[in-house]
């Protein structure tokens, strides 16, 4: 242990020489829920014989020997003598400093981007008044401006939507209430929401479901989000007369759900990015000009605040397949604040 592990975790090298490190520093999640030994970074570095690094957004704390909780960015490095494991050296940094920078971040954008709703509202309100003729008949040149200023309206009304959405699930603020869920029910409501677009585009769409999925304990308001996004993206990223498929399969633990489409694809250098924030492809954006590039962000920080975990495979020019998993045994409630589009 160096000076700088010293003064940072308020230990001494004498009080720890010899210790294992697993008896001397606790690591915890942002919830202070322990991380299993075989989960923690010198442990897989170890036991997979190759460095394991985290980043800014990782969820690993060490508990100080006064009990403080330090965000830490972790690199564990196994060491190879000859080819023979000996041992392994943790290298890490307290990130505090950038973890409030952070939370300062999510909250300005979720105190801004609510203030934004009520004007927004009142533009709707207005723009449905004047197209109803509540202000007197409107030459067809009006009502070309007024559909315009409406359009516009709802796409920044999402936009402040998929913001306010994200901020709520990264500070843990967001409502998550699991009931019993058919999947193909959820899946089969939203295919009707979005079936018009469909038709206009005339592509093909196909489902196949699990004969035999069993009601699974989710928020069904959050899974509906993750399926609405991955199918919209679908539509939107594919040429008229493209085909969509939604299959629903599982395993022993998990249920998984596969959105394919034949599509645009993602281009290979643009594929780490794909899910960052306010990430939209290059070649996307020259086709389709609108856009956030907030929904697979969302649907990743959904999925995995609901237990589960996505991926994806794509080429560009043939298509792309979405997959997202959940936990047979469901997802943990969260008492949270609000809830998802409140």
């Amino acid at each position: 242990m160096n000076p700088a592990a010293e003064k940072i975790l308020g230990w001494t090298k004498a009080e720890v020489a010899g210790k294992k490190l697993i008896d001397v520093i606790n690591i915890v999640d942002n919830k202070g829920v322990p991380v299993p030994e075989p989960e923690r970074p010198i442990s897989k570095a170890i036991s997979e014989l190759k460095p394991f690094v985290t980043s800014v957004n990782s969820n690993y704390n060490y508990v100080a020997k006064d009990g403080r909780k330090i965000p830490v960015l972790l690199n564990a490095t196994p060491i190879l003598v000859a080819g023979k494991l000996i041992g392994a050296i943790n290298v890490f940094r307290d990130i505090t400093h950038e973890k409030d920078i952070d939370r300062m971040k999510t909250e300005f954008i979720s105190l801004s981007s609510h203030q934004l709703r009520t004007p927004l509202s009142a533009i709707k309100w207005f723009g449905e008044m004047l197209l109803a003729g509540d202000a007197g008949t409107l030459s067809p040149e009006q009502k070309d401006f007024v559909n315009n200023i409406a359009e516009s309206t709802e796409r920044m009304i999402a936009l402040v939507n998929s913001l306010l959405n994200i901020s709520r699930i990264e500070s843990g603020r967001i409502i998550i209430d699991p009931a019993p869920t058919q999947l193909p029910d959820l899946v089969n409501n939203v295919i009707k929401e979005v079936k018009n677009k469909i038709d206009e585009k005339k592509q093909h769409l196909i489902t196949s479901f699990h004969p035999d999925l069993p009601n699974i304990n989710i928020d069904p308001k959050l899974i509906r989000e993750v399926y609405k996004n991955l199918l919209t993206n679908s539509i939107k990223y594919t040429p008229n007369g493209g085909d969509i498929s939604i299959f629903i399969s599982k395993n022993d633990k998990e249920i998984i759900s596969q959105v394919t489409d034949s599509g645009y694809g993602i281009p290979e250098r643009d594929q780490k990015k794909v899910f960052a924030k306010f990430y939209r492809g290059e070649n996307i954006v020259k086709l389709e000009t609108e856009g956030t590039g907030l929904g697979l962000y969302l649907v990743k920080a959904v999925v995995e605040s609901s237990g589960g975990r996505v991926w994806f495979e794509s080429k560009e020019n043939s298509g792309t397949t979405f997959q997202f998993s959940l936990p047979l045994t469901g997802s943990e409630a969260n008492s949270g604040e609000v809830a998802i589009n409140s």
